[in-house]
C-alpha cells in the first residue's frame, strides 16, 4: 500500500513526545525522575505505534475481506474486468498492425494513444496480479 497508515495516525507523536520530554526536563531536577518520565514517554510512543499498526492491519483485513466477498458474490464482469480490457487492447493493437500491413493509414495520434493504453494496461494487469500474489505470500 502506498499510503502508510502508521504515518497517518502517529506522524506527529514523536514530535509531541519530544517536546513534552524537553518541557519536563526543565521542570524535573533529579535524574531518577527524568529516567522514569523518559521510560513512560517511550512506553506511550510504543503503545501509539502498536495501536497504529493494529489499525493498519484491521484496515488491510477489511480490504481483503471485501475483495474476497467481491470474488465470491460478484458477477462475471466484476470478476473479469482486467482481462476483458487487456484482451480489448490487444485486439485493437492487432487490428492496427494488420491494417498497417495492408497499407491502411492510421493517424499517428491514434497510434500514440493506443500505445500508451496498451503499455498501461499490460503493466497494470501483470503488475497488479504480481503484487497480489507477492502480498499474499505465494510464489510467482
Amino acid at each position: 500500500m502506498g499510503l502508510r497508515l502508521s504515518k497517518l495516525f502517529t506522524g506527529n507523536i514523536g514530535d509531541i513526545i519530544g517536546s513534552v520530554g524537553n518541557a519536563l526536563d526543565s521542570l524535573i531536577t533529579s535524574d531518577e525522575e527524568r529516567e522514569l518520565i523518559k521510560k513512560e514517554l517511550v512506553r506511550i510512543q510504543l503503545k501509539a505505534d502498536l495501536d497504529a499498526k493494529e489499525i493498519a492491519n484491521a484496515y488491510e483485513a477489511e480490504i481483503t475481506k471485501r475483495n474476497d466477498s467481491d470474488q465470491i458474490h460478484g458477477n462475471f464482469l466484476t470478476k473479469s474486468a482486467r482481462p476483458i480490457f487487456l484482451y480489448w487492447i490487444m485486439g485493437l493493437l492487432t487490428i492496427m498492425i494488420i491494417g498497417g500491413m495492408n497499407n491502411i493509414v492510421i493517424d499517428s495520434a491514434y497510434i500514440e494513444l493506443v500505445k500508451i493504453l496498451a503499455i498501461t494496461t499490460v503493466t497494470f494487469f501483470f503488475g497488479s496480479k504480481g503484487m497480489e500474489i507477492m502480498k499474499h505470500g505465494k510464489q510467482l
